[in-house]
């Protein structure tokens, strides 16, 4: 975190919980740590300038302090599109990365466009009522005084199964556990500590709701990421590939290079964390060097 950065823990009333049918322990209280006012946003810019997005920028507040970061629980319209925005910028940006882009890049601004557009559509619905495994979604962004909202990440309380081609893990079906996913922040606002204030507000919503492990994906190639969720505790336990009738749980290009990680709850942050009793370290070149054992 930069020197100056104030981080602002405090809790949101029940009253702007959303209205899924889930309920758990806490149910009625939600964990996020303030509530952004829409009057004092701009209007999205949805497009990109040299690979970053020009999300929504506050409008000059009058004393308005730039350096507190919040992390908020999305519930409007013009909140999910900041955050569409922001996932498919993240998306695409990591396929141009790793070399993977399915199409030819003067194709970009279309298929961005249309996957904010399908994105934000899906976090509506996902946010209100239970859909497909999550029983309970969030999404949370993070706010950071002048700047805005310029970053997100959703949290659900699921039922498995869930599974990884790479370590070879899989949640077992029906099994009820906590899922962090689509985390995404500006490129102009990283290193301030927003994916880091927004895994402990997620952490706290499943803490609430009972849970115990939190588990995630993660691209193997994706070595920030990876860094991150290490941090945390997050580790990648190697299971016994498809056993029988359990085949259908790892199939399908979806989950190609995706690596399915776990972390006891509550998650605690530690810069320096290495794991002596299952030898993970804080090694990055390779996979098969962060997949401890079981």
């Amino acid at each position: 975190m930069r020197r100056g950065m104030t981080i602002a823990r405090v809790a949101m009333g029940p009253e702007r919980a959303n209205a899924t049918g889930g309920g758990g322990a806490g149910a009625g209280v939600v964990a996020n740590r303030a509530v952004v006012d829409a009057d004092v946003v701009a209007s999205e810019e949805d497009q990109r300038d040299g690979g970053r997005i020009l999300s929504a920028r506050r409008r000059s507040a009058d004393g308005e302090d730039a350096s507190v970061v919040r992390v908020v629980n999305a519930s409007e319209d013009w909140q999910f599109e900041i955050a569409a925005t922001l996932r498919a910028t993240a998306f695409y940006d990591d396929l141009i990365a790793r070399q993977a882009l399915p199409f030819p890049p003067r194709f970009m601004a279309t298929f961005h466009r249309e996957f904010a557009q399908r994105e934000r559509k899906a976090l509506r619905e996902r946010t209100t009522k239970p859909v497909g495994y999550a029983r309970e979604s969030r999404c949370l962004m993070t706010d950071i005084g002048a700047l805005g909202l310029v970053g997100c990440l959703d949290v659900s309380v699921r039922q498995g199964p869930c599974a990884s081609q790479v370590n070879g893990i899989c949640v077992a079906e029906g099994a009820t556990y906590a899922y962090v996913d689509n985390v995404a922040v500006d490129a102009s606002a990283r290193r301030r500590g927003a994916a880091k204030m927004m895994l402990e507000n997620a952490s706290d919503f499943a803490v609430e709701r009972g849970m115990t492990e939190m588990w995630t994906h993660v691209h193997c190639d994706n070595v920030a990421a990876r860094r991150l969720y290490h941090r945390f505790g997050f580790r990648a336990p190697s299971g016994t590939f498809p056993l029988e009738g359990s085949a259908k749980h790892f199939a399908g290009t979806r989950l190609s290079g995706l690596v399915l990680m776990r972390a006891p709850l509550p998650l605690v942050y530690v810069v320096d964390r290495v794991d002596r009793e299952c030898g993970c370290g804080a090694c990055f070149d390779q996979v098969e060097k962060c997949i401890c054992l079981q």
